[in-house]
């Protein structure tokens, strides 16, 4: 995978990793699936129109969010509230839809500085 986007912030800021795509017409969020990872660390899984936060790595804990009033419309950017120095990575961001297994990645860097 080719990189996208690279995104900085600042330890303590929050910062929204964009991610949108576009579809003829708007998603089914009830038929769709979005995972953000770092590898094969989950940062964020949404699935049948709602957040699946059980297997969410521990560090990303109450931190993560997405706009799900503008999903629908393409946009599947995550916002990581009070980023830390071991946000720091290549983050996936993968859109599935159930029937037809359609599937889109795109690649955002987040490069985190201290204070």
């Amino acid at each position: 995978g080719q990189l996208d986007t690279t995104c900085h912030a600042f330890v303590g800021e929050t910062v929204v990793l964009p991610c949108t795509i576009t579809l003829p017409g708007e998603l089914t969020l009830s038929k769709s699936m979005l995972y953000w990872q770092i590898g094969t660390k989950l940062v964020h899984f949404f699935q049948n129109g709602q957040d699946s936060l059980k297997g969410q790595d521990e560090k990303f804990h109450g931190r993560t969010s997405l706009f799900l009033d503008q999903m629908k419309h393409g946009n599947l950017s995550l916002k990581i509230s009070n980023v830390q120095l071991w946000d720091d990575a290549e983050y996936s961001c993968i859109y599935r839809q159930t029937e037809n297994h359609q599937t889109k990645k795109s690649t955002i860097k987040l490069n985190v500085s201290g204070k």
